[in-house]
């Protein structure tokens, strides 16, 4: 498939001509997106990425994920400059850049499948797969890092391999450089380096010095922008680096209450299954064909290298929380499916263009199906992300300092605290939670003398999965204080000391049995 890389055949005024095979997808994908937009900014990491973004820093999260975090802060000033865009207003800004982003994902995702399978007809399959993946397009409506992900290392992968094949070193080290910074934007581009190492050698270079000498450049130019960054920052940066371990100890305490075992592979084989349902299915079959055909080629080792990446989310705990890391291997394992589908329909039906249609219907056919399956969760998902944008109302009725216990909320008071409207503290579900510690943490802030406030709204206390183990100590917390409701479902907590506090918040009714309705539409409840 290889072996002459006629590089007028990838021109860009050939690309241009092409447009009936890549623009439906991107189109495709730029209006689902846009259909299903987030109503606010996103899930718990999007909110953490605007303040950030704002103060312009890295996140706490893993390496900062810088360059997206920076690049946003440039955005925002330069719209704060011109057309004076409040704080409260630049989440909009940050998301419809990842918005605009989606369709350029998806062409960049045709064009690495198009020079890996060389056929447009099997590299339109492959970025419909992609186009049409719900993680793509739920996340593409976010403040999120995935989407600019998957931009950065198809674009990555896409520049060394054609480094590779029209043997240029400095295109080599230019994907690796941009690899690296991919890293910056989500951690998982950096399981792609095992391309760096072995496209040289399935592209037919030779085993030489010179090839050596390449790679390891590669690899150097890789490291450096990969962590140069996150070092940077590390190094120069107290109260970075003060963050940063406050990160990783709750992280660990995260991790700690979702072992990694074999439990997880039932969430990893839906979550698989769900990234691209046809691919999942056809992937053994593709790579099988594959194989058998051309043994290690270019498009088997990339979907191999796809392949590991995937399987590697199964090393980290948030495997089993977070659906939406398995975007990480899909860009290059698309092309190997989609090029399987295109041939082996076309020896059914002895007719190429027969066969391209008939592999698009089955996409659109099986993506339809699973969006009936996934449609009501998330749109109960995207209700309760709503509601953060109002939760301001319930905060003005607080001291502009008081500690908060929100449940899922608890993103809502970071961000609004964030943004400068107020300076409250909170008792965080998930990795802020005081696992079996609420009681003694509520008790040392109302020693200290802050007020300290529950919103006992069912909405924020879902009863699934981790959640009902906070719920359960949230409820045996009631007997030990004292409450004064403030507002329908807004109770201080007050010291049992205090006898003028004698409402009750009926904590009980927040109870996974209590409410069989609810628990019945959780992911993972049996």
């Amino acid at each position: 498939m290889f072996r002459s890389f006629d590089s007028a055949n990838y021109s860009f005024r050939k690309f241009c001509r092409t447009y009936p095979y890549w623009l439906p997808p991107a189109f495709v994908a730029f209006t689902l997106t846009v259909l299903y937009l987030n109503p606010f900014i996103g899930d718990w990491d999007a909110i953490d990425y605007t303040v950030y973004s704002l103060r312009g820093q890295p996140s706490s999260m893993a390496l900062g994920r810088s360059l997206f975090t920076l690049s946003n802060h440039l955005l925002y000033r330069f719209a704060h400059t011109l057309f004076r865009v409040p704080p409260e207003h630049a989440y909009l800004l940050f998301k419809y850049a990842v918005v605009i982003q989606v369709p350029l994902a998806v062409v960049v995702c045709w064009i690495l499948a198009r020079d890996l399978t060389d056929s447009n007809c099997s590299a339109t399959v492959a970025a419909l797969l992609v186009a049409l993946s719900p993680m793509l397009i739920i996340y593409g409506g976010q403040v999120m890092t995935d989407v600019p992900s998957v931009l950065i290392s198809a674009a990555a992968v896409l520049i060394y391999l054609r480094g590779v094949m029209r043997q240029r070193p400095w295109m080599m080290l230019l994907g690796a450089a941009l690899l690296g910074l991919g890293v910056n934007f989500r951690e998982t581009a950096g399981l792609y380096f095992p391309l760096l190492i072995l496209l040289p050698f399935v592209g037919g270079w030779k085993q030489d010095r010179r090839t050596v000498a390449v790679i390891a450049a590669s690899a150097m130019v890789f490291v450096v922008c990969a962590f140069g960054i996150f070092g940077y920052w590390y190094m120069l940066d107290p109260s970075y680096r003060e963050t940063w371990q406050v990160w990783r100890q709750s992280t660990q305490s995260e991790a700690a209450r979702h072992p990694v075992g074999l439990a997880n592979l039932r969430t990893f084989l839906i979550y698989f299954f769900l990234v691209a349902p046809l691919m999942f299915v056809a992937l053994p079959f593709a790579a099988w064909k594959e194989w058998r055909a051309r043994g290690w080629s270019i498009l088997m080792t990339s979907a191999a290298v796809g392949l590991f990446a995937t399987v590697m989310l199964l090393a980290n705990y948030s495997t089993v929380v977070n659906w939406r890391y398995f975007l990480t291997g899909l860009p290059v394992l698309a092309p190997l499916v989609g090029h399987y589908l295109v041939r082996s329909e076309t020896q059914k039906l002895g007719n190429e263009r027969r066969a391209f249609v008939v592999s698009i219907a089955g996409i659109v056919l099986v993506a339809g199906l699973t969006a009936l399956l996934i449609r009501p969760r998330n749109s109960e998902y995207m209700a309760r992300l709503a509601l953060a944008r109002n939760y301001p109302e319930r905060l003005r009725l607080l001291q502009s300092d008081a500690v908060v216990i929100a449940g899922s909320e608890t993103v809502a008071v970071i961000y609004w605290r964030g943004i400068g409207l107020g300076r409250w503290e909170t008792i965080g579900v998930g990795a802020g939670w005081p696992q079996k510690g609420l009681e003694k943490a509520i008790d040392d802030y109302l020693k200290a003398g802050r007020r300290v406030f529950l919103d006992a709204d069912p909405r924020w206390w879902q009863p699934c999965a981790w959640r009902a183990t906070e719920i359960h100590e949230l409820v045996a917390s009631e007997s030990r204080f004292h409450f004064h409701q403030v507002a329908p479902t807004l109770y201080e907590i007050r010291p049992r000391t205090d006898s003028s506090a004698t409402d009750s918040p009926n904590l009980q009714t927040l109870l996974p049995q209590n409410r069989p309705e609810e628990v019945k539409k959780c992911f993972n409840s049996e």
